[in-house]
């Protein structure tokens, strides 16, 4: 009986924030793990705890941390990792992405060498450098930086770096010369053998991708779509992830193809999730945590129908160790 008190006291004496004008949550879920409550997105302060078990309303979903909230009030921000993914429901269904996906509004081409950095400014950290060509999708632009998620953390590129920024086609109206969708993921660009393998793994998945057209009422199954991972297919020998350990194989590399292609979904209404499984409970590192889709056998694989009234295709390209998948609107 002590117990449960003292727990509904932490409960009771949770500080809140004050609600924006309009601020309204956007999902709601159980906690999987007990979650301390921190002030901001980056302070490692401590407000209070939240227990395993209770049900939070999430009014932002941050590349590290999530905003959450108690009966209409706002508590602070947790570690996204404390969440329980499986029992997320949508609050404004139609109006946001499905969780935990962040919509990119446009979509960027590299005009001359350019670091990606950790806050807008030259003065951000160099997170990694893009060239001529490269292709990246990002969220908005705040103040001439253009910003995008980098792996666990947000990144910024000096819009007067860019050749081209060409918004996405967030309504899905026929327009034949921009994505309807689109995300950007980055890999590891290290010279080693294996390495390159896995990024040669990465352009056969893009390439893959070009033969593919998903009709109305159909399913895209990247398993069957894009398997069988042998040397046959075009794939190459790279580390794989089985049962939390790492081991050469051919195709290593694919899920990162298929977990940047679930963001890519998640950013659209008509497009259904219909079978995806992470890496585990702690997910990869390129993506924030519960963003993966594994891919490689019969569990581990990534499936969705196209539920618009108009076929949709894939689209890829790696450079500079930034894999950007996007998705058209076919004629």
């Amino acid at each position: 009986m002590k117990k449960l008190l003292v727990l509904l006291l932490c409960v009771l004496m949770l500080p809140s924030m004050a609600l924006t004008q309009d601020e309204a949550p956007l999902y709601t879920a159980l906690l999987r793990y007990n979650a301390l409550v921190y002030p901001d997105p980056v302070s490692e302060q401590q407000l209070a705890r939240l227990n395993k078990g209770q049900r939070v309303d999430i009014y932002e979903v941050l590349p590290a941390r999530l905003k959450v909230g108690r009966e209409g009030k706002v508590l602070g921000y947790i570690k996204r990792e404390k969440l329980d993914d499986y029992t997320v429901t949508t609050l404004q269904v139609g109006k946001v992405p499905t969780y935990p996906g962040i919509q990119n509004t446009y979509l960027g081409w590299v005009a001359t060498p350019t670091p990606v950095r950790d806050a807008p400014g030259v003065s951000g950290a160099e997170l990694i450098t893009m060239y001529e060509g490269a292709r990246l999708a990002f969220i908005g632009v705040e103040n001439g930086w253009a910003k995008l998620i980098f792996k666990r953390q947000y990144g910024y590129v000096d819009t007067r770096d860019l050749k081209e920024l060409l918004p996405v086609n967030l309504t899905g109206e026929n327009d034949p010369d921009a994505p309807i969708a689109a995300y950007t993921s980055f890999y590891n660009i290290a010279t080693d053998e294996n390495n390159l393998s896995r990024i040669l793994n990465l352009e056969v998945s893009c390439e893959k991708f070009e033969t593919i057209t998903i009709q109305p009422g159909t399913n895209f199954d990247f398993n069957r779509d894009l398997g069988p991972y042998r040397k046959s297919n075009g794939y190459h020998p790279a580390i794989v992830l089985i049962d939390g350990g790492t081991q050469l194989g051919y195709g290593g590399g694919t899920c990162q193809a298929s977990s940047t292609l679930y963001n890519v979904v998640l950013q659209l209404p008509g497009l259904q999730v219909d079978h995806r499984r992470p890496h585990g409970p702690g997910g990869i590192s390129y993506l924030p945590h519960g963003a993966d889709a594994a891919v490689g056998n019969t569990t581990q694989n990534f499936k969705f129908s196209n539920n618009y009234p108009f076929p949709v295709r894939i689209e890829g390209t790696v450079q500079d160790g930034a894999l950007t998948i996007c998705i058209w609107r076919t004629m």
